[in-house]
């Protein structure tokens, strides 16, 4: 955290060759962790088996071609831990350390428009099955849904659906911000694992529209 705010104040290609033998000190236990990670979370999710560390974790390095923000560097390490790694499109677990924004959660993001709409009529069809995972203390207790929603109910289903909440996302994601206290311990690894285990079920959900 400490070399991520420094950075954060500091990101622009001059610091950051100064300072790029203590990010590579800092990068190389970052990738064993999330190794690690992996391979817990493939201990209960077939999907996660095989997957590369390097497919699975973003580079430091920006894209600012298109963007009006031209930090040439991102102040986090990140990754997602599903089929397909960072580049999946299927729902998945992710990990995002960040100063004052750490958060760990998983699912759909921003699924292509054939992809929303199969996922809208999966949960019409299923309410009492989706209801039951997503009411899940395991996740309630946990988890909040952080997803861009419309204002209104898709013209396909009737305004006072008793599902509207969810036919109104536009992605289907599942996060927990938790404090650095969280993750300042010998086996936050295991931690990781063991808390992002009750979204199982929910990506076996979701991911029912791709097979």
């Amino acid at each position: 955290m400490a070399f991520l705010r420094q950075l954060q104040a500091n990101n622009d290609r001059t610091w950051f060759k100064a300072h790029k033998d203590e990010f590579d000190a800092l990068r190389k236990p970052w990738e064993q962790d999330m190794e690690r990670l992996i391979g817990m979370v493939a201990d209960y999710d077939d999907n996660v088996r095989g997957l590369a560390v390097k497919d699975c974790v973003y580079r430091i390095y920006r894209d600012i071609r298109f963007s009006n923000d031209k930090s040439p560097y991102k102040n986090y390490f990140s990754g997602v831990i599903g089929k397909g790694g960072r580049h999946t499109i299927i729902s998945g677990y992710y990990v995002h350390f960040q100063p004052d924004q750490l958060m760990m959660g998983g699912g759909i993001w921003w699924p292509e428009k054939d992809i929303l709409a199969r996922l809208r009529s999966l949960i019409d069809a299923e309410p009492e099955e989706f209801l039951r995972i997503v009411q899940n203390p395991d996740i309630t207790s946990r988890y909040q849904w952080e997803c861009n929603t419309l204002k209104t109910v898709p013209k396909d289903y009737p305004k006072d659906h008793p599902l509207a909440r969810y036919l109104k996302m536009k992605e289907y994601i599942l996060m927990m911000r938790p404090s650095e206290e969280y993750f300042d311990c010998d086996d936050w690894v295991e931690r990781v694992a063991a808390d992002l285990r009750p979204l199982k079920p929910l990506h076996d959900f979701l991911n029912y529209v791709f097979d």
